[in-house]
Protein backbone atom coordinates (compact mmCIF):
# COMPACT_ATOMS: atom_id res chain seq x y z
CA UNK A 1 0.00 0.00 0.00
CA UNK A 2 1.20 3.49 -0.85
CA UNK A 3 1.06 6.16 1.87
CA UNK A 4 -0.78 9.13 0.27
CA UNK A 5 -1.69 11.32 3.23
CA UNK A 6 -1.30 12.22 6.89
CA UNK A 7 -4.13 13.55 9.06
CA UNK A 8 -4.92 14.60 12.63
CA UNK A 9 -8.34 14.16 14.26
CA UNK A 10 -10.21 17.35 15.16
CA UNK A 11 -13.72 18.26 16.39
CA UNK A 12 -15.19 18.18 12.84
CA UNK A 13 -13.41 15.03 11.62
CA UNK A 14 -9.83 15.16 10.31
CA UNK A 15 -7.41 17.67 8.77
CA UNK A 16 -4.11 17.05 7.03
CA UNK A 17 -2.35 16.71 3.72
CA UNK A 18 -2.57 14.51 0.64
CA UNK A 19 0.41 13.77 -1.58
CA UNK A 20 -0.58 12.06 -4.80
CA UNK A 21 -0.49 13.06 -8.45
CA UNK A 22 -2.33 15.29 -9.43
CA UNK A 23 -3.18 16.50 -5.91
CA UNK A 24 -0.46 17.45 -3.45
CA UNK A 25 -1.83 19.89 -0.90
CA UNK A 26 -2.16 20.71 2.77
CA UNK A 27 -5.40 21.76 4.42
CA UNK A 28 -7.40 18.75 3.24
CA UNK A 29 -10.42 18.34 5.50
CA UNK A 30 -12.46 15.18 6.05
CA UNK A 31 -15.63 16.60 7.60
CA UNK A 32 -18.22 14.49 9.39
CA UNK A 33 -21.78 14.94 8.07
CA UNK A 34 -23.95 16.76 10.60
CA UNK A 35 -27.34 16.17 8.96
CA UNK A 36 -28.82 12.69 9.44
CA UNK A 37 -29.37 10.83 6.17
CA UNK A 38 -31.89 8.01 5.86
CA UNK A 39 -29.96 6.48 2.96
CA UNK A 40 -27.67 3.78 4.46
CA UNK A 41 -25.31 4.10 1.48
CA UNK A 42 -24.76 7.86 1.97
CA UNK A 43 -21.23 8.91 3.01
CA UNK A 44 -20.58 9.76 6.65
CA UNK A 45 -17.89 12.32 5.75
CA UNK A 46 -17.11 14.74 2.89
CA UNK A 47 -13.54 15.54 1.75
CA UNK A 48 -12.71 19.19 0.97
CA UNK A 49 -9.83 21.37 -0.18
CA UNK A 50 -10.89 24.95 0.48
CA UNK A 51 -14.54 25.12 -0.55
CA UNK A 52 -14.23 22.38 -3.18
CA UNK A 53 -15.52 18.90 -2.38
CA UNK A 54 -13.03 16.36 -3.72
CA UNK A 55 -14.43 13.14 -2.24
CA UNK A 56 -16.44 11.23 0.33
CA UNK A 57 -15.80 8.69 3.10
CA UNK A 58 -17.66 5.81 4.75
CA UNK A 59 -16.93 4.05 8.08
CA UNK A 60 -15.75 0.43 7.88
CA UNK A 61 -14.21 -2.19 10.19
CA UNK A 62 -11.36 -4.59 9.41
CA UNK A 63 -11.58 -8.34 10.01
CA UNK A 64 -9.61 -7.80 13.23
CA UNK A 65 -12.09 -5.12 14.47
CA UNK A 66 -10.08 -1.95 13.68
CA UNK A 67 -12.18 1.02 12.56
CA UNK A 68 -11.21 2.98 9.45
CA UNK A 69 -12.70 5.25 6.80
CA UNK A 70 -13.04 4.11 3.21
CA UNK A 71 -12.12 7.18 1.10
CA UNK A 72 -13.11 8.00 -2.46
CA UNK A 73 -11.33 10.91 -4.14
CA UNK A 74 -13.15 12.01 -7.30
CA UNK A 75 -12.70 15.42 -8.91
CA UNK A 76 -12.08 16.92 -12.35
CA UNK A 77 -8.29 16.44 -12.20
CA UNK A 78 -8.58 12.65 -11.98
CA UNK A 79 -9.24 10.33 -14.93
CA UNK A 80 -11.06 7.96 -12.55
CA UNK A 81 -11.78 7.82 -8.80
CA UNK A 82 -8.99 7.00 -6.36
CA UNK A 83 -10.00 4.63 -3.53
CA UNK A 84 -8.04 4.70 -0.27
CA UNK A 85 -8.38 4.08 3.45
CA UNK A 86 -7.76 6.28 6.49
CA UNK A 87 -6.45 4.40 9.54
CA UNK A 88 -5.08 5.46 12.91
CA UNK A 89 -1.36 4.94 13.34
CA UNK A 90 -1.01 2.52 16.27
CA UNK A 91 2.21 4.27 17.38
CA UNK A 92 0.96 7.88 17.43
CA UNK A 93 -2.11 10.12 17.46
CA UNK A 94 -2.01 10.67 13.68
CA UNK A 95 -3.91 8.92 10.90
CA UNK A 96 -2.53 7.75 7.56
CA UNK A 97 -4.25 7.57 4.18
CA UNK A 98 -3.20 4.58 2.08
CA UNK A 99 -3.90 3.54 -1.51
CA UNK A 100 -3.39 0.21 -3.24
CA UNK A 101 -3.93 -0.75 -6.86
CA UNK A 102 -7.14 -2.66 -7.61
CA UNK A 103 -6.59 -6.38 -7.87
CA UNK A 104 -9.00 -6.71 -10.81
CA UNK A 105 -8.41 -4.98 -14.13
CA UNK A 106 -10.58 -1.89 -14.54
CA UNK A 107 -11.51 -2.91 -18.10
CA UNK A 108 -12.30 -6.57 -18.66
Amino acid sequence: MAHIGTFQANSDGFEGEVFMVPLTTKGVRIVKETKPNRNPKAPSHRIFVGRSEIGQAWPKTTNDDRDYLSLTFDFAGLSRPVYAILMKDPNSESYGAFWSRAKKPVFE
